[in-house]
This record gives C-alpha cells, sequence and structure tokens, in this order.
C-alpha cells in the first residue's frame, strides 16, 4: 500500500441500509477518481460503522477527493445518516 486512508463512517442505527446504498452508489466514482488504487469497505456490525480503507498513490490526491465530494454535495448527503454527523479533519 502507498498512501493508507481509513474513513469510519458510523451510522445512525435507523439509517444503516441508507448508508449502505449510498456507499454503493458513490464509491466506484471514488474508485475511477485520479489516484485511488483501491477502496475496500468493512461494516462493523457491533458499532453500526462502515469502515472504508483507502490507498492512494499520494495524500493529496485523497485530499483532492475529498476537497471534491465537498463541492459535489456528497458530504451534505451523508450528514444526515451519519452518528454526529460529518467531519473534515486534516
Amino acid at each position: 500500500m502507498k498512501n493508507l486512508v481509513i474513513v469510519s463512517m458510523p451510522a445512525k442505527i435507523e439509517k444503516v441500509g441508507q448508508l449502505k446504498e449510498l456507499l454503493v452508489e458513490m464509491l466506484p466514482d471514488t474508485r475511477k477518481f485520479k489516484g485511488c488504487i483501491s477502496v475496500n469497505t468493512f461494516f462493523e456490525e457491533a458499532t453500526n460503522t462502515f469502515h472504508l480503507v483507502e490507498d492512494w498513490e499520494s495524500l493529496d490526491d485523497q485530499q483532492a477527493y475529498a476537497a471534491w465530494r465537498g463541492e459535489t454535495g456528497g458530504i451534505e448527503v451523508l450528514e444526515p445518516l451519519l452518528e454526529g454527523g460529518a467531519t473534515s479533519e486534516g
């Protein structure tokens, strides 16, 4: 792996199915984004948390992707599905 990024998304219990469907819809664009080597999704049932294990050519590519998601409304769509909301750290 070149640049490993782990994104954890704790779903509201009543929104787990909706978040799963949204990830199925959104992740093909993630995988096609410049610099994305791979994205694997794991679900932790005990905490209703989806974990995305991402491998990127560079962290700049991943940051560009995160900015793009913000600009295209992806974060706003995720916000109501996540326990505690969507936050961006960096």
